[in-house]
């Protein structure tokens, strides 16, 4: 019987899954509702549902489990904390939960940590030895890679650039912080600008509305300047930006790379480039199937 890698992006509204060779090449996918307010066991048994449908579609035997999950995770055991678009799940052992079902080796990461390593293996990152990946949607998180590895820090919560205070002035974040990352070049904080969600304000500046290009030239302002602080911090060759805003593409990264110029010091600027995540919306499943490998 072949062997298959699963991988799992659990979403607050959807749970894709695919399964893989052991080279990571994607052989079939799902995607099955999460139904997150139906509570716990309803979500693990769509994670668990998903799963089995792909082994029997697919006629092998799992090999590994790679999911990622929105929330801080503790990678060794297992355990999510109090993800924000899982209600409920205080303190979930997703890892124990699933093996219940399920006997297989499972991989469980934050989801912007697998985007990271996704980028690694198959994406903007594929080349590069050292990188910093950034989602910037809703909220922002990231990822950082040192020497083709994923860095994790010593509770495995590295990578949370969202809340790195930015302008001590600015706007609150959802985590209690004032002009942290997140509050002041996220999504929300196009929200909060404008009083429109991130798409509607994409859609104008496009056509050329100059509110709406205010509005994304104050958001790549602070991009620009979070950007500067990390690589100053970690001198990176590459800096992957991912996530639902970096749809807008140049509108975005072109004034964001101007306001990084400002603020980044000469010998790490000279060395690093700011690109688009090639993988976009399929970079946390793929990423899934990276954690495996």
């Amino acid at each position: 019987m072949k062997k298959i890698i699963i991988g799992i992006d659990l979403g607050g509204t959807k749970i894709a899954a695919a399964a893989a060779d052991e080279c990571g090449c994607i052989l079939s996918e799902i995607i099955v509702p999460t139904e997150a307010r139906k509570g716990k066991k309803q979500v693990i048994h769509n994670i668990v549902k998903a799963v089995e449908c792909l082994s029997r579609s697919m006629k092998a035997k799992i090999e590994k489990i790679g999911i990622g999950v929105p929330g801080p995770i503790d990678f060794n055991t297992g355990m999510v904390m109090d993800p924000p678009n899982l209600p409920g799940w205080k303190k979930v052992n997703l890892k124990a939960e699933i093996s219940k079902f399920i006997r297989a080796p499972i991989f469980i990461d934050n989801d912007a940590n697998c985007a990271a390593l996704g980028e690694a293996l198959f994406g903007a990152g594929i080349n590069a030895r050292d990188f910093i990946y950034i989602t910037v949607s809703t909220g922002i998180g990231g990822g950082i890679i040192i020497d083709r590895k994923l860095y994790r820090g010593v509770s495995g919560s590295a990578g949370e650039f969202g809340h790195m205070i930015i302008d001590p002035s600015g706007f609150k974040c959802g985590c209690g912080n004032k002009g942290d990352f997140e509050a002041m070049a996220s999504g929300t904080s196009i929200k909060t600008r404008s009083g429109e969600d991130a798409m509607a304000i994409h859609i104008r500046a496009q056509q050329g509305d100059k509110k709406a290009l205010k509005v994304v030239e104050e958001t790549a302002k602070y991009l620009g300047i979070g950007i500067a602080n990390l690589v100053n911090i970690l001198n990176p060759e590459l800096v992957i930006v991912g996530g639902g805003l970096s749809n807008m593409g140049e509108l975005l990264l072109k004034p964001a790379r101007r306001e990084f110029n400002l603020h980044a010091l000469a010998l790490p600027k000279r060395s690093v480039r700011i690109v688009r995540s090639k993988l976009g919306a399929r970079a946390g499943l793929l990423g899934a199937i990276a954690l495996c490998l």
